[in-house]
């Protein structure tokens, strides 16, 4: 019998899964009771995601074992439904970016009409492009999840902005 291994990338993705719940896990502490639901499944989700990398083999053409895609899905179909989260609707890049090295994609602005809101977004827009680079070239794992708790921060602060525009 022959025991699985997950490869280096299957274990930072696994890592970068967890790190990732556990800013879902933090966020639910300040968030209505519609936001913080979706935090708990997200976080449950990615906790999935991250077993499930470390126990199975990978067996689609993405590099993830069966459980740990169809688990992230549907953490990234609950933080569209709940954008109050701060959870991009794409955020499994940042955990399936540790097995394929893809760029990661930046979100283009948000579309405000008042001035000083757009100019915010801009300015959030080009940190996250240029922490995503900084992710991409990342030394260690430790650097990389430190980077991720700084991308999410300014996720969370363009949700914050868009509930403003909303009112």
């Amino acid at each position: 019998m022959t025991t699985f291994e997950p490869t280096e990338q299957a274990r930072a993705a696994a890592v970068r899964a967890a790190v990732l719940a556990g800013i879902a896990r933090r966020r639910t502490l300040f968030a209505s009771a519609w936001d913080g639901r979706a935090l708990h499944v997200i976080a449950d989700l990615l906790d999935t995601v991250a077993l499930s990398l470390y126990e199975e083999e990978p067996t689609g053409l993405d590099g993830m074992p069966d459980g740990a895609s169809l688990a992230l899905a549907a953490a990234e179909v609950a933080a569209a439904q709940a954008p109050g989260t701060g959870f991009p609707a794409d955020f499994g890049q940042y955990i399936t970016h540790a097995l394929d090295c893809r760029r990661l994609w930046t979100p283009a602005p948000l579309d405000f009409t008042a001035c000083t809101l757009a100019d915010d977004d801009a300015h959030l827009v080009a940190a996250l492009d240029t922490l995503h680079g900084h992710l991409a070239s990342a030394a260690t794992e430790h650097v990389a999840q430190a980077l991720l708790e700084a991308v999410f921060a300014l996720h969370d602060k363009r949700a914050d902005l868009a509930q403003l525009a909303r009112g």
